[in-house]
C-alpha cells in the first residue's frame, strides 16, 4: 500500500515539532516518534480508525492532543491530509486533496 502525506500536512507536523521543541528540548522527538508510529499504524490498517467525515478517517495520538487526518482515495493509497491539535476549528483544512 502507498502512503503519502501532502506537503500541508508535513507542515502541520513541523510546525508542531517546533512548538514542542520550544517547550522542552528533546520533546519534539517525543512528538515525531509517536507521530511516526501512528502513521505506521494508519499505514498497516487505515480502515481501523475512526471515519470522521464522508472519505476521512482519523487517528488520535496516545500521547499529544494532536490527530492524523487521511483519505483512502483508492484500496491501494493512504493520503494523509491533516495533522491538527484537537483545539482547532473541526472543519480545518478538511477541504485538503
Amino acid at each position: 500500500m502507498n502512503l503519502e502525506i501532502i506537503p500541508q500536512a508535513q507542515r502541520d507536523i513541523a510546525e508542531a515539532a517546533r512548538y514542542y521543541r520550544a517547550q522542552r528540548p528533546g520533546l519534539e522527538n517525543e512528538f515525531l516518534r509517536e507521530i511516526e508510529e501512528a502513521i505506521a499504524k494508519v499505514h498497516e490498517n487505515p480502515l481501523m480508525f475512526e471515519q470522521v467525515r464522508s472519505g476521512i478517517r482519523r487517528f488520535l495520538l496516545d500521547r499529544f492532543p494532536y490527530g492524523i487526518y487521511y483519505r483512502t482515495p483508492d484500496e491501494n493509497t493512504v493520503l494523509i491530509i491533516i495533522v491538527r491539535h484537537h483545539s482547532r476549528h473541526p472543519g480545518l483544512g478538511m477541504r485538503r486533496k
